[in-house]
């Protein structure tokens, strides 16, 4: 059989140079490095191919984890207090939580998380990631980075990886991981936001692997407790709120770190509206980056279909619309049962199925009139006031609302987490989503390993590299959503940095791969070649109990019985006692609790996740009232 462009490039060693895009063809897993992608060739034991020893005997050099050491995070956001004060958060947004999407005060109520601690923060980027856009330079030309680069003073992690040799640190066994975390000890990184306060793990491990953490966010952002508990090094306030110099102050800000702690090693961010700007601010100081021009397309789902489409890739039928006039011609192009979307993402403006062009027509109306009540507060973008007020927002000068009808995809949905370096994937893994509630897509569950056919996840795995690289991406970690539908692999969306929720918890779990370690090594210019289990270490299920009927909550203390439970690593609450609940009948379905099992065999793990399900939910009938 003929090797594919992907397949070719991976048997082409480190140095192999990044395939060209071709059409999506079938491929033989012979030519899916292992190394690389361990689910592919796990594959076999699900579909009875090959025996658990004969995948064992192959050589493994990952000798596990220690467990016991993992801190295990989940969804939930913390409440923060800093000397009894309380600080400015952001809870996850409960329609995207593996997208790990931030959202504003509105949702914090169907977390549990509302409160004084959980107000938004003051000029925090989370206000409009697409204001931010329209205000931010273009991207540089190749021969002005080139020159930057040339001119980057050498920083002692720079100079110990040019000591070393890029080859030595490039072996991807815990040797080389040994070598570049000495590497990357001692590294100035700079994040642009800190995201929600769930994500302190990821600072926390900075600081575990000797980063010296630079943070920008909000001045009242929860992010500076972490500098009195000497987890960062420094936190600089931002106010985001001017979006026309927010680039320059930035720059500016970034420039005075570097004069008062050393030379820096690396700009990034782990938060979807914060990628566009450190991109732009890591390519003006010569520092490892993607183009900004790639970070764009990825955010603009038309443009993401439209490149996909040019590379030869199959793109789900899909329509632009940005007035009444257009759905019609959405409706006509796409058919039905279609989906409608902003084509960026609107704070917590969702996804809403449409099964006819009435249904599409409701939709669309629904969302102009929700988007002319959107407000501004404390520089966050919230939802207008309650039903059947209709009082002008004060947002129309922030955001630009540009939707997209695109045909419903059928199929089992997945995620696909890759990890790319010099334009290559390094990695690759694939975690089964669980069913959405619709009309809503809220998410429910997962699992991992996947549990589909060796010729499904070949499919899905191929289509979400070659996406990846068709909008010109060449390093970090990327979580790309896709479908495996009655015509094959579809994409549903590209994102460009780590996933939300469970995600790294999922891939450290099963495959031994740490995505905050990698996305730190790539964006501080270190070789990505992370040590890859060839079998799960653990295989496990994961689901968050959607409420199946409205009315308020009196407790979850229940809950306490199954976190004693042999493989259950958290079963816990995300709403508080008391709480207004919502079922699927009455909108947004509210996210009550999560868990996380892990068992032998994936199967076990996602057979006794729905036995518990089945128990909550039982229990749930008596305390929703």
């Amino acid at each position: 059989m003929k090797k594919s462009a992907l397949s070719a490039a991976l048997a082409g060693g480190p140095s192999a140079p990044a395939p060209s895009v071709q059409p999506s063809t079938k491929t033989s897993a012979t030519f899916l490095d292992p190394s690389v992608f361990p689910c592919i060739e796990y594959a076999d034991i699900i579909d009875g191919t090959k025996t658990v020893d004969e995948l064992s005997a192959a050589t493994d050099q990952f000798a596990g984890i220690d467990f016991a050491s993992v801190a295990i995070v989940g969804s939930a956001p913390t409440n923060v207090l800093l000397n009894g004060v309380a600080l400015a958060d952001y809870p996850l947004n409960p329609r995207r939580r593996r997208a790990g999407e931030e959202t504003t005060q509105d949702v914090a109520a169907s977390v549990g998380t509302s409160g004084p601690s959980q107000q938004p923060s003051v000029g925090s980027l989370t206000s409009n990631y697409k204001a931010v856009i329209g205000s931010l330079p273009k991207g540089l030309t190749m021969e002005d980075k080139m020159k930057l680069v040339q001119a980057l003073p050498m920083s002692p992690s720079r100079a110990l990886l040019q000591e070393m040799g890029v080859d030595v640190v490039s072996n991807p066994t815990r040797e080389g991981r040994s070598l570049r975390r000495q590497v990357l000890k001692g590294a100035v990184m700079v994040f642009v936001t800190a995201g929600y306060s769930g994500k302190r793990f990821i600072f926390e491990k900075a600081k575990e692997l000797g980063v010296r953490s630079v943070v920008l966010d909000g001045p009242d952002s929860w992010v500076q407790l972490l500098v009195k508990e000497g987890v960062i090094e420094k936190f600089v306030p931002i106010d985001f709120s001017d979006v026309d110099t927010v680039f320059d102050r930035c720059l500016k800000s970034i420039r005075d770190v570097r004069s008062s702690i050393g030379e820096l090693d690396g700009i990034t961010t782990f938060c979807e509206m914060a990628v566009p700007l450190a991109s732009r601010l890591a390519e003006a100081l010569g520092l490892p980056s993607n183009t900004p021009q790639a970070v764009d397309n990825a955010r603009d789902k038309h443009a993401t279909r439209e490149i996909m489409a040019k590379a030869g890739l199959p793109t789900p039928r899909h329509w632009k619309v940005t007035s009444e006039a257009d759905v019609p011609k959405a409706a006509a192009h796409v058919g039905f049962p279609a989906v409608i979307k902003p084509i960026s993402g609107a704070a917590s403006l969702g996804v809403i199925r449409a099964n006819n062009e009435e249904d599409l027509m409701k939709a669309f109306k629904k969302v102009q009139h929700d988007m002319s009540r959107a407000k501004i507060v404390a520089g966050a973008l919230v939802e207008g006031d309650a039903e059947g007020e209709d009082v002008a927002g004060n947002a129309g000068g922030w955001i630009h609302l540009e939707l997209m009808v695109e045909e419903y995809l059928d199929g089992a949905e997945v995620d696909c987490d890759l990890i790319f370096d010099n334009g290559r994937p390094v990695y690759g893994a694939i975690t089964d989503n669980w069913p959405t509630v619709e009309p809503y897509f809220n998410e429910t569950g997962s699992n991992c390993p996947s549990v589909l056919p060796k010729a499904a996840q070949i499919d899905l795995m191929e289509l979400s590299v070659r996406a990846v690289q068709s909008l010109g991406f060449k390093l970090g970690v990327f979580h790309v959503e896709c479908k495996f539908t009655s015509r094959g692999a579809r994409l549903i969306e590209v994102n460009c940095r780590m996933g939300g929720g469970p995600v790294r918890d999922t891939n450290l779990l099963v495959w031994g791969v740490d995505l905050v370690e990698e996305h730190l090594m790539a964006f501080a210019g270190i070789p990505v070649r992370p040590p890859v289990a060839r079998r799960p270490l653990k295989q496990m299920a994961e689901y968050t109990i959607n409420a199946q009927k409205s009315g308020h909550i009196k407790n979850l203390d229940f809950l306490e019985q199954y976190r004693r439970v042999e493989g259950v690593l958290y079963a816990r609450p995300l709403v508080q006692p008391g709480a207004k609940c919502h079922c699927v009948a009455d909108g947004l379905p509210t996210w009550l609790c999560e868990l996380m099992v892990v068992r032998p065999d994936v199967r076990e793990a996602i057979a006794e996740i729905k036995r518990i399900e089945t128990e909550i939910n039982h229990e749930l009938e008596t305390l929703i009232q």
